[in-house]
């Protein structure tokens, strides 16, 4: 089920039970336990739990991916002794660890009291070591703050369904991005919104009803079911709450929430160093354009007058067949055989745009019909409208877009292994790039999807046409979302079609412009998504760690051929300013944040004075 799933509500009374039949795997290896500070966050998972684990490896995948450090550590070894001093958090996730022992609840607590933070995330240690419900409520409600895990009480109506809001800028902090949240009560003095997606408007997620008044700063709540995320001191510590079952999430390619979290403990609260996943750790938006069908030239063409495809470098995805929505209906753009389609794509290229497939060949056939069962059928498409563009353009189409999002697993498969780098992707709504997780695992290792950037329900020109949405509103999301990005040093993908764009020109000046002016501030750019994808694929290569000095981290960092626009960030609250020892570095900084840029070679070393 792409972006929120929606099946989760026939199965979420069973999760925390279909979690502890994973605990029976034996054999995890898990790395020793120094006493040395680490630049780390522990994961937390029961003494012979069997890795590599889906489970797990989704928290690894989705830290590497927002550049924090994380190691797992097993029960035994935090409960002999890990202190806030060597790991100053630690995550509790879900799935993994629904059983618990008093033992290890109380060491939890112990850990916190000296001033650790704890990520206490859904079902963990929701039930005893023998697989029961603890008596009345979770045992570990004196962390949360709040009671819940109520079985004795509610029985299977633990676990609500329903909305998840927050304020608008809680929401930003927790890399919800404008668009990705709705508002939900206008008449606030600060504007309550809730997350929401893609063409179901206000998303539900799954939370275990919580009861009793909440000593903390609440995050994000449930209207029908009580908290859903919060922070707390506990001690000299502190325990972020996250009532949602993030690793689940991110495994039926809804991943936002996940990331954000991680975002969130381990530089907000952890204040950690970071390993951008943006070139230069400069954020910036990729435009998909989509040329569905015949229609779509001559529009092209007009805004090819006005000077919209000089405005940045962006990335082009055409349905390159006859035909549009059946066999032989001759509405497609035929770019084989159409000159002045053929003559539009030149001129792309001349400005640097790159050029790619959208989708299987017939645009609407394509979307309506393409599944799961008919690879056999429907292959052909793919590898037709592949051959066409790369035989117009003389070069590999390595980005890819489904007509109407219909991206079956098969398709992504066929991708990867015919050399594309990148796809648009209706999963993960509202995320950076990332490596897709679906039903539960990550298959594909190397291509990356693009996650659709909405504006509420809707996220092209047609559509806020359609449905009425002003054209000031849209013009105030575009500039809120490169806000975002370049305050975040992020990156989103938004989306348009020509025949939709023309009727808008002064919301595209807007956007431009904004875009403009930004990026001579330093701090923006338009990227594509082989641009990105294939700069995430040369950071996953990266090898680095901090060393703690006692008065200063020490960083180190190899590459196995170049490192060239890795960048760090450090928070200026943790960190004075950086100083390269070894290496091509620069470093640069804003508001909050110290930026270390590798400029070339293969190694860079700097350090950094606590504060």
């Amino acid at each position: 089920m792409l972006n929120n799933s929606h099946s989760f509500m026939l199965r979420c009374g069973r999760l925390v039970l279909q979690a502890v039949m994973a605990l029976l795997a034996l054999g995890v290896i898990v790395p020793a336990i120094t006493h040395a500070a680490t630049n780390q966050i522990a994961l937390l998972v029961p003494d012979g739990f069997a890795l590599p684990d889906a489970r797990v490896s989704s928290w690894l995948d989705a830290a590497q991916e927002e550049g924090l450090k994380i190691t797992v550590i097993n029960d035994s070894q935090f409960q002999q002794g890990t202190t806030p001093a060597q790991f100053s958090g630690v995550i509790l996730p879900d799935q993994v660890h629904a059983n618990a022992s008093d033992a290890l609840i109380s060491s939890l607590e112990t850990y916190a009291n000296q001033g650790g933070q704890l990520m206490l995330v859904y079902d963990f240690g929701a039930l005893t070591t023998t697989g029961f419900y603890a008596p009345q409520k979770s045992r570990l409600s004196n962390l949360a703050g709040v009671d819940y895990v109520l079985y004795d009480q509610l029985l299977g109506n633990m676990i609500g369904v329903g909305p998840v809001t927050g304020l608008g800028t809680t929401l930003r902090t927790l890399q919800v991005a404008p668009g990705k949240s709705m508002v939900w009560d206008a008449t606030a003095t600060n504007p309550v919104e809730g997350i929401s997606g893609y063409v179901y408007g206000f998303l539900i997620y799954p939370s275990f009803v919580t009861q009793g008044t909440y000593s903390g700063s609440a995050l994000l709540t449930s209207p029908n079911f009580g908290l859903v995320a919060g922070l707390r001191n506990f001690g000299n510590g502190r325990v972020l709450f996250v009532n949602m079952p993030l690793s689940y999430l991110k495994g039926q390619t809804d991943g936002m929430l996940m990331h954000g979290m991680l975002r969130y403990f381990g530089t907000n609260m952890m204040k950690m160093p970071r390993l951008s996943a943006q070139p230069k750790a400069l954020g910036g938006l990729v435009l998909n354009w989509h040329f569905c069908a015949g229609d779509q030239i001559a529009p092209a063409n007009k805004l090819k007058g006005w000077g919209i495809f000089q405005k940045g470098t962006f990335s082009m995805s055409i349905t390159a067949g006859p035909d549009q929505i059946n066999v032989g209906d001759g509405k497609g753009i035929n770019l084989s055989q159409n000159t002045t389609a053929q003559q539009l794509v030149a001129y792309l290229l001349s400005q640097g745009h790159n050029i790619g497939s959208h989708g299987g060949w017939i645009h609407d056939f394509w979307g309506a019909n393409a599944s799961e069962t008919n690879q056999s059928t429907f292959e052909q498409y793919l590898v037709l409208n592949k051959q066409s563009v790369e035989g117009v353009t003389g070069r590999p189409a390595i980005e890819y877009a489904a007509p109407e999002g219909n991206t079956p697993q098969w398709s992504v498969n066929w991708l990867e292994a015919n050399g594309n780098s990148a796809y648009y992707f209706l999963g993960h709504t509202g995320m950076a790039p990332t490596r897709s997780y679906r039903n539960g695992a990550l298959t594909n290792e190397t291509i990356r999807a693009f996650p659709v950037m909405p504006f509420g329900q809707y996220a092209t020109f047609e559509e806020f046409e359609e449905f009425n949405v002003p054209a000031a509103s849209i013009t105030a999301w575009y500039k809120q979302l490169i806000d975002f990005v370049a305050k975040n040093r992020t990156s989103r993908l938004i989306y348009m079609h020509p025949l939709g764009a023309v009727d808008y020109q002064s919301v595209l000046n807007s956007l431009f412009n904004k875009a403009a002016t930004v990026k001579t501030s330093g701090q923006f750019n338009w990227f594509t998504m082989d641009t990105l994808a294939k700069f995430g694929q040369r950071r996953q290569q990266v090898s680095w760690q901090a060393t703690d000095g006692g008065n200063s981290w020490t960083f180190q960092a190899t590459h196995p051929s170049d490192l060239t626009d890795m960048a760090w960030v450090l928070p200026k609250s943790a960190y004075n300013q950086p100083v390269v020892t070894q290496g091509l570095g620069l470093v640069t900084w804003d508001g909050t944040n110290w930026i270390v840029t590798a400029l070339g070679g293969t190694t860079l070393a700097f350090v950094s004075s606590k504060r």
